[in-house]
């Protein structure tokens, strides 16, 4: 079966990359990148994004070594690889918000196709993408000033087979460090709007980009196609640590 984003025809065994039009600037259109693999065989479909925090750098490297590496004649389903999401607040260099309407865009889904841009972005996201997924991942790392490594945020959910199903594909990377938050305009509305499960991986600094985060980024991707029929090979699991006690850390000084 064929998947079509607005007029590109994307035939089963093929790779398309393409863009967005999320709408028009003072200088210049926004334009948002996307690359679809459709897999030769019947499957499932997977949206992955990355770049949903502009300077969040490390998903970014992990997202295209997936897209130069699976092959579609390999593939069964449909892999959707968003890069990056905010290209405004990327081209920038702007950390946790879009230059141009200066909003965060985790805190704006399920978005609006007549509101400023960053809502713009949330609508074109799971309008194009997400609605026509079985599962989703936003892939993250840290901003300017932050540090992360290796954690899942998972979604409150009454649906416990949803729920149970974040749980099964945090599990697919290693170490899966798990934390249950609130849904409230972030990327976990799918969990609502489309009932798929949705993870929110966590891993990496804006620079250097380590080459640990990236795999961790890459490997657990792979793992979750793998577990979700979609490339052959046996699924590398944990047993995920969930909602283990934490705090969070801040320097008085420096």
């Amino acid at each position: 079966m064929s998947f079509q984003v607005e007029d590109a025809v994307i035939e089963r065994g093929k790779a398309h990359r393409g863009w967005v039009e999320i709408g028009e600037a003072s200088t210049h259109t926004v334009m948002m990148p996307y690359i679809v693999i459709n897999g030769a065989k019947d499957g499932p479909t997977l949206t992955i994004l990355g770049g949903v925090h502009a300077v969040e750098c490390t998903p970014v490297e992990a997202i295209y070594r997936l897209a130069d590496s699976i092959d579609p004649v390999e593939l069964s389903g449909t892999l959707i690889l968003v890069p990056v999401v905010n290209t405004e607040g990327f081209h920038a260099r702007k950390p946790y918000h879009n230059i141009l309407d200066h909003l965060n865009q985790n805190k704006v889904f399920p978005g609006d196709a007549e509101a400023s841009i960053t809502r713009r972005v949330a609508f074109h996201v799971f309008d194009k993408f997400v609605s026509k997924s079985d599962a989703l991942i936003d892939a993250h790392s840290a901003d300017i000033g932050e540090d992360v490594t290796k954690g899942i945020f998972i979604y409150k959910t009454d649906d416990k087979k949803v729920y149970r199903k974040m749980v099964d594909l945090a599990s697919c990377y290693r170490p899966a460090l798990v934390e249950t938050t609130s849904i409230a305009g972030n990327t976990g509305e799918a969990v609502n709007f489309y009932g798929i499960p949705c993870l929110m991986i966590e891993s990496g600094a804006p620079y250097p980009i380590r080459e640990a985060d990236v795999q961790y980024h890459y490997d657990g991707a792979v793992n979750v196609m793998r577990f979700m029929g979609m490339l052959e090979g046996e699924t590398e699991r944990s047993t995920p640590l969930i909602d283990p006690p934490s705090v969070r850390l801040w320097a008085k000084k420096g």
